[in-house]
């Protein structure tokens, strides 16, 4: 169903930057925000994941809070977005174009210091894709500079 928008991506990722486009393509699973949540921090069981929705309520006030929007499951070689993905703005292609580039790791065999080494790359992707529409990270995720070093360094 969506082999030929996945296609497209990883041609455009691996001619802007050194990402070698590598095929088979991921799954794409489609799944309530909750679900994304859970695979982000690795809520498995129904203890973690009771204990995760603890600590989002007693967070959910704070502010510029950051939350999951979609995630690579590695081991399925999955990309898992929102149930209500449909693709139709840059900013929710984005979010595919970043997956992406975790399976384009993945599947190259990249090694990174640190989860957050590995997101470096994702989000300088994302961002070109992003300024191709007159968007970015800023005005689309709200993520500043100083967050965007937070989440790409590796020690924090």
């Amino acid at each position: 169903m969506y082999s030929a928008l996945l296609t497209a991506i990883t041609l455009w990722i691996s001619a802007n930057f050194d990402l070698p486009a590598n095929f088979p393509l991921p799954t794409i699973k489609l799944v309530p925000p909750q679900e994304i949540t859970f695979l982000r921090y690795g809520a498995f069981t129904a203890s973690q994941q009771r204990e995760l929705v603890t600590q989002e309520q007693q967070t959910s006030g704070v502010p510029n809070r950051r939350q999951a929007v979609a995630v690579y499951d590695d081991l399925n070689e999955t990309i898992v977005l929102p149930e209500n993905w449909k693709g139709d703005t840059a900013a929710e292609l984005s979010v595919l174009v970043h997956e992406m580039v975790h399976h384009l790791q993945k599947k190259n065999h990249l090694k990174y210091e640190c989860p957050g080494a590995r997101e470096e790359i994702a989000y300088k992707v994302q961002e070109k894709w992003l300024s191709l529409f007159g968007r970015d990270l800023a005005s689309e995720f709200q993520i500043d500079p100083f967050t965007l070093k937070v989440s790409t360094t590796c020690g924090f």
